[in-house]
């Protein structure tokens, strides 16, 4: 069982490139790491973490097209994927499309890591997420992402969750 990393899409580009993940998009259902990077040949692990950055496909269900009416468009929303943030699939649509821009926000927090990357070369991790809340001056962009995914809540919570665990098994 995998630990899940939740992740937050924004791509903004030219309608024309774009509508070429639309159907992918609109049918809610895995297959927009394939569309963006192909496996060459069978599904391995190594190679799907190698080209996609995490182990399996994600969902499409929680990603929107949205066609902004002067010749852009978006492709905006949430997903999970396995263990870690499919970054390598989105630097390769970077490549591939140079006139689009990607940014990808993420949280692991059974490995307690939270980030941001994006096409134009931004790349921040912040590990420790739990020790950095105590932090009585955070670095402002862990502060934001912290804000974004509700790091200090998801603690909270699982901290309870955990002591609730423990006590049933006492």
């Amino acid at each position: 069982m995998p630990n899940w990393c939740t992740n937050t899409l924004s791509i903004t580009g030219n309608v024309s490139t774009l509508c070429e993940l639309k159907t992918v998009i609109e049918a809610d259902r895995e297959g927009l790491l394939e569309a963006i990077a192909p496996l060459q040949g069978e599904w391995s692990h190594g190679e799907a973490c190698e080209t996609w950055g995490t182990k399996w496909d994600i969902s499409t269900e929680g990603l929107e097209y949205t066609d902004n009416g002067d010749g852009t468009a978006t492709i905006e929303g949430y997903f999970d994927s396995a263990w870690s943030p499919p970054i390598a699939a989105f630097q390769q649509l970077a490549d591939d499309w140079d006139s689009c821009y990607i940014q990808l926000k993420y949280f692991e927090p059974g490995m307690g890591f939270v980030g941001v990357w994006d096409s134009e070369g931004e790349d921040t991790v912040f590990e420790n997420c739990d020790e950095l809340l105590e932090d009585d001056e955070q670095d402002p962009q862990f502060k934001f992402l912290a804000e974004e995914f509700g790091i200090a809540d998801w603690y909270d919570s699982g901290e309870e969750i955990y002591e609730e665990d423990l006590e049933l098994r006492e």
